[in-house]
């Protein structure tokens, strides 16, 4: 089944610097290299921007309205290989935070592990949904003019290496065939963990530097898709260097501020100050759940269109065959648009490792919100309990 693979990583030892502004005791947060440690990873979680460097993503002022539903959920049943309980899911599950929106109000709101709706919930992952939204703007802006087009018209710099002359529409859907392994464990074979160490923590290179050195040559590009979270690294760039700001800044500018974000969040930056584009965005479960909002309804928020509706529905949507239902991973029907996963026409995700979900299904208007702190960075068969927990959900609250 589905396996996005991330990092497992011998990380140093760094002091955690601690923000006296911070709505907790983070007095026993660790460092760095206890992030991934059970009794350290709720806390880590929520609050890596104690740990390494970030760019705020400013709100504007005054929050948008999430008002509760008349119907509330306090626990669902579902049937999963016998009888189940939500509530039991998502204890089992490491949930930190549970967030379900219908039709625009809340209908179910939960916090575990210290977590309250005012904390910062790390993205790991799902923070790739939000970087190729930036490049649906700067194409809308012309500042992209064809996701047909080389990325190394853009970025020259990649010119010699695994990106050279790939389509920047390839990148988007993981079908680069650069060579580039994602395992979780911290083995001279798994690149991503050592993308993380050398470019996060031990802070040897930029990641953007990383990425030139990745060869090519896996597999012609666009004929299969592979997880690959340096893919991801090559939008933030893309965006970056065509709009000439940090890619933090034009969230803020064009999502957090016009959603009406209730928090500012923040998105963490390697030590040349580049943000990790392909994880590490940290906001409140609410503010995660307007994103999924704005794509509920095709990019609309409130009459406004802060992303093209054709983008919107393009990027949750397979758009070529290599990534069409079932041909991602062997059992596994669901396939893969823009950097978000889709379950079938209408419902998609946003997904990270350690079990975050942004989840959204038009056809329901209903958005999900499940952050959580699972001890692996993923279980294929927790991740199909997950979607019948989902599923579950919907069928409650249809009407």
């Amino acid at each position: 089944m589905r396996t996005k693979l991330f990092l497992i990583v011998a990380l140093a030892t760094l002091t955690a610097s601690v923000s006296s502004s911070r709505a907790e005791d983070i007095s026993g947060l660790g460092t760095r290299a206890d992030i991934f440690k059970p009794q350290f990873e709720a806390l880590s979680f929520r609050n890596m921007d104690a740990l390494f460097p970030s760019r705020k993503i400013a709100r504007s002022g005054g929050a948008s309205k999430l008002p509760l539903a008349a119907k509330q959920i306090s626990d669902v049943p579902y049937k999963y290989k016998g009888d189940r309980t939500l509530i039991d899911f998502l204890k089992r599950s490491r949930t930190t935070s549970f967030l379900v929106i219908k039709d625009g109000r809340i209908s179910m709101e939960r916090y575990f592990d210290g977590a309250s709706p005012a904390s910062t919930f790390t993205s790991w992952s799902v923070g790739k949904s939000f970087t190729s939204t930036l490049v649906g703007l700067a194409l809308a802006d012309g500042k992209i003019s064809s996701i047909d087009d080389p990325v190394t018209r853009y970025i020259p710099e990649l010119k010699g290496s695994g990106y050279d002359g790939v389509p920047i529409k390839d990148v988007l859907q993981m079908s680069t065939g650069v060579k580039f392994v994602e395992e979780y464990k911290d083995t001279p074979e798994s690149d991503v963990s050592r993308m993380w160490a050398d470019c996060m923590v031990r802070e040897k290179m930029g990641l953007n530097d990383f990425a030139k050195s990745v060869p090519g040559g896996a597999e012609k590009p666009g004929t299969k898709f592979i997880y690959r979270s340096v893919d991801t690294q090559v939008l933030g760039w893309l965006v970056e260097r065509v709009t000439g700001k940090h890619i933090a800044d034009i969230l803020s500018e064009r999502i957090w501020k016009p959603l009406g974000m209730e928090h500012d969040a923040s998105w963490l930056v390697d030590g040349k100050g580049t943000e990790a584009a392909f994880c590490c965005i940290n906001a409140t479960a609410r503010d995660y759940a307007r994103f999924g909002m704005l794509f509920l309804n095709d990019g609309n928020w409130n009459g406004s269109q802060l992303v093209p509706a054709s983008w919107a529905k393009d990027a949750t949507a397979p758009q070529s065959s290599q990534v069409g239902y079932g041909k991602l991973y062997p059992g596994d029907p669901s396939g893969y648009g823009y950097q978000w996963w889709i379950m079938s026409p209408g419902a998609f995700s946003a997904e990270g490792v350690h079990f975050q979900f942004i989840y959204v299904n038009r056809p329901e208007k209903l958005v999900i919100v499940k952050t959580s702190a699972l001890p692996t960075p993923w279980d294929d068969e927790l991740a199909i309990e997950n979607f019948a927990a989902f599923n579950a959900v919907a069928a409650a609250l249809h009407h």
